[in-house]
């Protein structure tokens, strides 16, 4: 009787140290959540497009972009850990000007798969400069 007593203390103790580890790493794991600053070339290790790659030109009228003149922005947006696009900012880098957020809400309708090592679907924000 006194084996198995010590036998169902250890087995409490090791599942109450396994209980507890387990509960601090999960805390870790919401702490890390806030977005991750990246440029455009790093969002590729965390976050891939749904079905279609962005199209920035679709903000404005073909007319243009269809000019000589280059424009290039900077652009900054938040992908969530539900891989949505948020807070999508574009302003131009020659002028200063920024885009409406009324023009922006059909980028803002992209959505992103999480990559193999963003398994913890982790949010991050994108900056960088986009260039017609």
């Amino acid at each position: 009787m006194y084996h198995t007593f010590k036998r169902a203390r250890i087995l409490f103790v090791t599942l109450f140290l396994l209980n507890v580890a387990g509960c601090a790493n999960q805390g870790l794991s919401h702490a890390t959540q806030s977005p991750i600053k990246l440029n455009a070339s790093e969002m590729a290790y965390f976050w891939v497009t749904k079905d279609t790659l962005i199209s920035w030109q679709q903000i404005f009228p073909q007319s243009a972009t269809s000019s000589h003149k280059k424009t290039s922005y900077a652009v900054s947006f938040i992908i969530d850990t539900s891989g949505a696009m948020k807070q999508v900012n574009m302003v131009s880098t020659v002028d200063g000007t920024k885009i409406p957020a009324e023009k922006l809400t059909d980028v803002s309708n992209y959505q992103f798969y999480p990559t193999a090592k963003n398994f913890s679907r982790q949010a991050v924000m994108v900056n960088t400069i986009v260039e017609f």
